[in-house]
């Protein structure tokens, strides 16, 4: 008979299933005609990126999909892929911080989509859950309403990724979601262990990449580990990321495209 114990031995942690790499390893990664959602963006995974494009034309045609900013982001972030032939399609929640972008959808030479954030997180979640887009009465008789515009910004932007429904006879938005093939994110680790924390939204864009056999990259938000839980902030298992890119300290990170953290703390390093 074999000899079993009365109480079992402390669990096994695998402590990575994540890949460290460097900036242009993972953009070697992301093939041309792809979605990305960026939930935070370091300026060097983003010169990096931009790099790759003018140096070999690769990646290109990439549709990006974001939904919030934080800071002034006028030289960081987005705005550095700003290269007419890197981007081809923009879905935004907030354009006032992505000048450069807005330059190239004024000058037509983007398709370009203004969304609602909510409605843009909500289609990432609904994304995440198998679901083939985002019901919602929000922005009914506004600019994201197909009969006024749809959300689309210039003339370029032709396809409706909105449409006009009557579920159960009273109007509705459907938004049509779409496969994420790239989520972009920032995380930071808990003092003393290999335990990734992220914002629940940045959980929910990895989740969306998850469910479309997508890649996560993510990105060291933080200088340092985290001796605490911020609110908003959740611990992810290790296997929703498969990169993880390390941002130079120097980099303005908290004026980028970036997960909230504190504002005392944020304001404290605005002041150097």
């Amino acid at each position: 008979m074999l000899s079993l114990p009365s109480q079992p031995g402390p669990p096994v942690r695998v402590t990575r299933h994540w890949k460290s790499v460097t900036p242009d390893e993972a953009v070697g990664l992301i093939r041309s005609g792809t979605t990305v959602a960026v939930g935070w963006l370091g300026d060097g995974l983003a010169n990096a990126l931009a790099d790759a494009f003018v140096a070999r034309t690769q990646p290109n045609e990439l549709t990006i999909v974001y939904g919030k900013t934080l800071g002034d982001g006028r030289s960081h972030g987005l705005n550095l892929l700003a290269h007419e032939g890197l981007v081809r399609r923009v879905i935004g929640g907030q354009w006032h911080p992505v000048p450069g972008l807005q330059a190239l959808a004024a000058a037509n030479r983007i398709e370009a989509y203004s969304l609602p954030v909510g409605i843009i997180n909500r289609l990432f979640r609904d994304i995440a859950e198998g679901l083939p887009g985002h019901l919602s009465r929000s922005g009914l008789g506004t600019f994201t309403d197909p009969r006024k515009g749809g959300g689309r910004l210039n003339r370029r932007t032709r396809e409706q990724l909105v449409r006009l429904v009557h579920p159960a006879g009273d109007e509705a938005l459907l938004v049509r979601g779409f496969p994420i093939d790239v989520a972009l994110i920032g995380v930071a680790f808990m003092e003393g262990s290999a335990a990734i924390a992220m914002t629940r939204d940045a959980m929910t864009v990895a989740r969306a990449a998850r469910a479309s056999g997508g890649l996560v990259i993510a990105q060291l938000d933080r200088i340092g580990t985290l001796d605490k839980l911020p609110p908003g902030q959740v611990v992810v298992p290790d296997t929703l990321v498969d990169l993880l890119v390390t941002a130079d300290p120097r980099e303005r990170i908290w004026e980028t495209f970036s997960s909230p953290s504190d504002p005392k703390t944020s304001q404290r390093r605005l002041s150097h």
